[in-house]
């Protein structure tokens, strides 16, 4: 980390004073988001107050360089102080993404070389296209997320690596990452190498992020003292997101991926090469857009730790610990067609009927949830105010203090 730190820092200043004479421009989104929910394992009525804020900022020095910072904090009860000190902590803070991008403009085409740390353009995340091609964000609205700029993360990624990307003149884009990820590091092993491959393009009525990626777990063979890297398998992991159609209008959404696919030798000890259902991901809804009312179908299935982050599934998997992977379906019925006075307007409901797995290798357990969430936005202070309640249908007879949830959160950009 020290040593990446430095080196970044070396690399910063070196291009600083290449580009002194540019005059920077400083932009950035910011956003934050509280909740009230029942702690589902006590008794009685015991409201937690969640909280979680971020803070993205990019400082642009003509266009040749890039220089982005972003932070994410979370509060899982703001009013409780007890477990600041315990073995779980109530609240933390996080570096989501520090980087540097230097560009290169040659005769017909750009190239991006960017040294960075933390959750960068992670896989599944749209942000790879939004910064290519300046596009505004392709997810749904039912996966909203105030995780950060790249939203909820399908694929656990907190590396430190390099990046070359490769954009031609049109709507194009390939690019190339070598990195370490904490996040997929095994407790015995040191940082996993990753070489992931990137496309994207803009073709037509359609939008393609495709990504595909190799991790080399290593360790010490004992078997061979002169073996300077002892790789036992291979780890495949990757991801899509596909539009057909504009995002305002009638369309089709799908994204999918794999976090996790082991290789191993056919006389491998282990049991087979296979993937776990909570290595999975997929996400799939048509839109049909209306004159005054929208109607959003979809069908999913999520790991745990992805769900959590969204505002819609959060609660889900609360209330059922232990979850590793949640699937379902989704109704969006909306409308952003409303005004009072000159101040734009949107509500809606999502109704989601989802399935939490539970420890899918024991007992294979499984809990249904059937949710209504009513929620409207309205654009103020120069961003959007939103809030959501949210009601759990099949608590409300057995657990009835326990079955409603509500958030308020702000986005800003500036």
């Amino acid at each position: 980390m020290k040593r990446f730190l430095c080196a970044a820092a070396i690399s910063i200043s070196a291009a600083l004073n290449l580009f002194a004479f540019e005059s920077p421009y400083f932009n950035g989104y910011t956003g934050f988001l509280s909740g009230i929910q029942n702690e589902y394992d006590s008794e009685s009525f015991d409201p937690a107050f969640t909280g979680e804020t971020f803070f993205a900022g990019q400082i642009d020095f003509g266009g040749k360089l890039f220089l982005r910072g972003e932070f994410y904090a979370k509060a899982n009860d703001i009013f409780k102080y007890d477990s600041l000190n315990g073995d779980t902590p109530n609240s933390y803070l996080r570096v989501e993404e520090l980087s540097a991008t230097y560009t290169v403009n040659s005769a017909h085409a750009s190239h991006y070389i960017s040294l960075y740390y933390g959750n960068f353009e992670p896989v599944g995340s749209d942000l790879f296209l939004q910064r290519q091609f300046g596009i505004k964000p392709i997810r749904s609205s039912f996966t909203e997320s105030f995780r950060g700029l790249a939203g909820a993360s399908y694929y656990p990624l907190y590396a430190q690596g390099i990046g070359y990307i490769f954009h031609p003149e049109g709507n194009f884009a390939a690019g190339i990452n070598l990195y370490k990820n904490k996040a997929a590091e095994d407790e015995n092993q040191d940082d996993v190498l990753n070489l992931d491959l990137r496309l994207a393009s803009l073709a037509g009525i359609s939008t393609i992020d495709f990504s595909a990626g190799l991790a080399l777990p290593s360790e010490v063979n004992s078997e061979d003292n002169d073996a300077l890297v002892y790789i036992k398998e291979l780890q495949l992991h990757g991801g899509l997101n596909f539009l057909i159609g504009n995002r305002n209008t009638t369309s089709l959404l799908i994204q999918g991926g794999v976090n996790k696919y082991i290789l191993r030798k056919d006389n491998s000890d282990s049991d087979s090469d296979k993937i776990e259902m909570k290595d999975i991901w997929a996400f799939v809804e048509p839109r049909a857009q209306g004159k005054y009312i929208s109607i959003d179908t979809s069908g999913f299935i999520f790991p745990a730790e992805a769900a959590e982050d969204m505002i819609f599934l959060r609660n889900i998997i609360r209330r059922y610990p232990g979850t590793e992977n949640v699937l379902g379906m989704n109704l969006n019925i909306h409308t952003d067609r409303l005004y009072a006075g000159a101040t734009r307007l949107s509500v809606g409901a999502h109704t989601t009927f989802a399935v939490s797995r539970i420890d899918p290798d024991g007992d294979d357990k499984q809990e249904n949830s059937l949710c209504i969430s009513p929620y409207a936005g309205i654009e103020i202070l120069g961003g959007t105010l939103n809030a959501s309640v949210s009601v759990n249908l099949l608590d409300l007879k057995s657990d009835p203090e326990k079955s409603y949830s509500a958030t308020i959160g702000f986005k800003t950009k500036f």
